[in-house]
């Protein structure tokens, strides 16, 4: 992994998740850009500076806010990290940073997760769903509050299909360097058929894919997708889960649909990595 590219509103309630994206980055080796999508006011009388001026004036004094917010908020801690900072003009938070991924084409998005505080709109919900039907690169959401912490338990929900092999080795990008644990689940109603042996063919296959070996296989068996895979991050004390998000009935799609943003947020508290089957 070598381009990590993190979306901030730069306001108080978005330093966790800044400090989470530098030690990530630090941990994988990776390089960081810190990006900022800014707009202009409205101008509802006319002005002697043209909007070019204006435009160009309020990058450089956004530029200046962004370096000083991540150096206030930055500075004690140690880090070889090298990071790029970048602002952009856009009304439309979610195509600004679309516009910065096709440009830089990161290894990993990050974004914070919903908070009440955030100045232009949940960074979840509508936004995180259209970054996640659009951008190619994996999307990593993570808790506001959350402090960095070595990540020792990985958990990936599959649905035993030929694309997982893609995701999961994927996974192994961030699993390898904490040298931790990946619990793949298959959450399951007890009417589907044969379901060990999917995943005893499921191990095998997956094995002659990838040289990783800290590597688990579990079936949980719950009528509810949702409460079976939230329950399972519970049981095993996971530090982040892997989804992919598949072209046609993706479950985060199902997760993100506005009727379930709050009871998501609000009962998983660990980083979420969204990864789309057709970037892979």
């Amino acid at each position: 992994m070598k381009n990590i590219l993190y979306a901030t509103d730069c306001s108080k309630h978005d330093t966790h998740t800044l400090q989470y994206a530098l030690m990530l980055s630090d941990v994988l080796k990776a390089n960081l850009t810190v990006l900022h999508i800014f707009s202009l006011p409205p101008i509802v009388v006319k002005t002697i500076r043209p909007k070019k001026f204006l435009s160009e004036h309020a990058y450089d004094e956004q530029l200046l806010v962004l370096k000083n917010y991540c150096s206030n908020n930055l500075k004690d801690i140690e880090t070889d990290v090298v990071i790029k900072y970048e602002v952009k003009e856009d009304d439309s938070v979610t195509d600004g940073i679309l516009s910065e991924a096709a440009i830089l084409s990161p290894d990993l998005l990050i974004l914070g997760m919903k908070d009440e505080h955030t100045s232009r709109g949940s960074f979840t919900g509508s936004i995180a769903k259209a970054l996640i039907e659009k951008a190619a690169a994996p999307l990593f959401i993570v808790p506001s509050k959350k402090a960095f912490q070595n990540i020792k338990t990985l958990v990936y929900a599959t649905d035993f299909e030929e694309t997982d092999f893609l995701a999961i080795k994927k996974l192994v990008d961030i699993a390898k360097p904490f040298d931790a644990v990946i619990k793949v689940v298959h959450i399951t109603n007890k009417d589907e058929y044969a379901v060990n042996d999917k995943m005893a063919w499921f191990k095998e296959m997956l094995f002659e894919k990838t040289s990783y070996r800290n590597i688990t296989f579990d079936i949980n068996v719950n009528n509810n997708i949702y409460e079976g895979l939230r329950g399972y991050i519970n049981e095993v004390d996971a530090d982040m889960i892997a989804l992919l998000e598949r072209e046609q009935n993706g479950f985060l799609k199902k997760l993100f649909h506005k009727d379930l943003i709050k009871k998501m947020e609000s009962k998983i508290e660990i980083p979420m990595l969204s990864l789309k089957a057709t970037a892979l």
